[in-house]
């Protein structure tokens, strides 16, 4: 992709020249020594400040020279580039992204979330756990409710604003209830994790769930790594070969992704009837608008080898289904029997192409920027939606339990793929709203770099 900022260059090329005629009265080696960092740092802010008014969606609202001497780093002058309603864009180090396109982190390999909503509840629940990390090998399990860490009750932390980093420390002596309310201590050190990029995949019958009388996958799915592409072709040879005609598609927790990853999920489910059909169309800002219309830079189904004979899919999502997750949903909705049960999603309707600096390094880079591009509709033009995409189906989220049959999301369900109906919502618990209030802790969908539909600069075809 030709994109107007290469211009670059020329920009810091005179800018030493004039600092250093200024200086001719100093030695030249002390001279090479004070420009080198400014040389540097001017380059860099020059090649934000030309992406910036360039590829970006909102590039005509962004001011003109926008100063580098107002700004302590890159990341802050890249922010004081952002647009108002631009609650999407973001960068970071090389670092972060090689480590995150590895799937890896230093963690104890658990998230957390309360379950305020509908039950009223601020207990810490365990959201999801990573295997093979600190806390699966201490036989944590979802819905196991945190109580204490380091003998202190979470909640005093929460309440005194220490939750955070307490969590934070590389050792830490954790008490959980489990499942049966049984109480269980242990220390434990986090350490650099490996994730992958799905929680379950399942294959149900009337075996495990009485009353079915299709074979009905489940696929928790957490991210759209173009680096885990295997995950979805292993979990969709299973469900091949079991002949499955419904699919439980759990994004709920998933921010997003690459479009590589999308793409191949997307050839994988759609039936018979959606193949070469639009699940998105990019559209950018005037610079770039002759790519809308480009057919290689759509996302089209195209059935592959081991493509599933679905009927129907019901797609789980939350306030963490983002970016990626959103357009499968948005792009099937229109092509296939699909429901979408949970809560409303978390809205991020756009995405961006992956931009590296240096200039097309992407093997050790020195920083990654991600600025909104484009914004995705669907085959029949909806696209835009802010405020995220209302489910067919309200349900809350149930941190009550693990992953599978007897969660409520899965349950419900397994009960409309046997019978034809959903059943009732779970009883609410006891009101304690005024008190809890402010007893919250953050969760990732939180963060306001939440949310990825990407794509790299090789994919996009002039």
């Amino acid at each position: 992709m030709k994109i107007g900022f290469r211009k670059r260059l020329v920009i810091a090329s005179v800018a030493i020249i004039a600092f250093g005629l200024s200086l001719t009265s100093c030695d030249p080696e002390e001279i090479i020594e004070q420009i080198k960092p400014d040389a540097k740092k001017t380059k860099l802010y020059t090649y934000v400040s030309d992406l910036m008014h360039d590829v970006y969606y909102w590039y005509k609202d962004v001011p003109a020279n926008i100063s580098h001497s107002l700004s302590p780093d890159v990341f802050d002058y890249f922010e004081r580039h952002l647009v108002s309603q631009d609650r999407w864009s973001w960068m970071m180090t090389g670092e972060e992204y090689l480590d995150d396109n590895a799937g890896v982190s230093t963690s104890y390999g658990a998230s957390y979330a309360q379950p305020v909503e509908y039950f009223n509840d601020y207990s810490i629940r365990v959201k999801y756990v990573f295997p093979n990390t600190p806390m699966s090998e201490n036989g944590v399990k979802r819905g196991w409710e945190l109580t204490h860490v380091n003998n202190t009750p979470v909640m005093d932390l929460v309440r005194n604003n220490t939750f955070n980093s307490e969590m934070a420390k590389s050792t830490n002596t954790f008490t959980f209830k489990d499942l049966n309310n049984v109480s269980k201590t242990f220390t434990t050190s986090a350490r650099e994790i490996s994730t992958r990029s799905y929680f379950a995949r399942e294959v149900y019958t009337s075996k495990e769930f009485p009353g079915l009388t299709k074979s009905v996958g489940y696929f928790n799915y957490y991210t759209f790594n173009a680096y885990m592409l295997k995950d979805i072709d292993d979990a969709m040879a299973i469900f091949k070969t079991a002949g499955i005609k419904h699919l439980i598609l759990d994004l709920r927790y998933n921010g997003g992704g690459d479009g590589r990853a999308t793409q191949l999920l997307a050839n994988y489910i759609a039936s018979a009837s959606a193949d070469g059909k639009l699940i998105a169309k990019r559209e950018h800002n005037d610079k770039y608008s002759s790519l809308d219309n480009k057919v290689e830079n759509m996302t089209v189904i195209k059935r592959i080898a081991g493509s599933l004979d679905l009927e129907r899919i019901y797609i789980l999502g939350s306030k963490g289904t983002a970016s990626a997750s959103e357009v499968i949903i948005n792009g099937f909705k229109p092509l296939m029997d699909v429901i979408q049960v949970g809560t409303t999603t978390y809205g991020k309707p756009n995405g961006m192409y992956v931009l590296s600096y240096p200039e097309n390094n992407y093997d050790n880079p020195e920083y990654i920027f991600l600025p909104i591009a484009f914004f995705s509709v669907n085959i029949d033009g909806k696209g835009h939606y802010l405020n995220g995409l209302e489910p067919d189906h309200y349900r809350p989220d149930d941190l009550y339990h693990e992953f599978g049959v007897n969660e409520d999301w899965v349950k419900a369900c397994l009960t409309h793929s046997a019978t034809g109906s959903f059943p009732a919502l779970p009883p609410k618990g006891a009101s304690v709203k005024s008190e809890g209030a402010m007893f919250r802790i953050p969760v990732e969908s939180d963060s306001p770099n939440y949310g990825r539909y990407t794509f790299t600069l090789e994919s996009v075809k002039l």
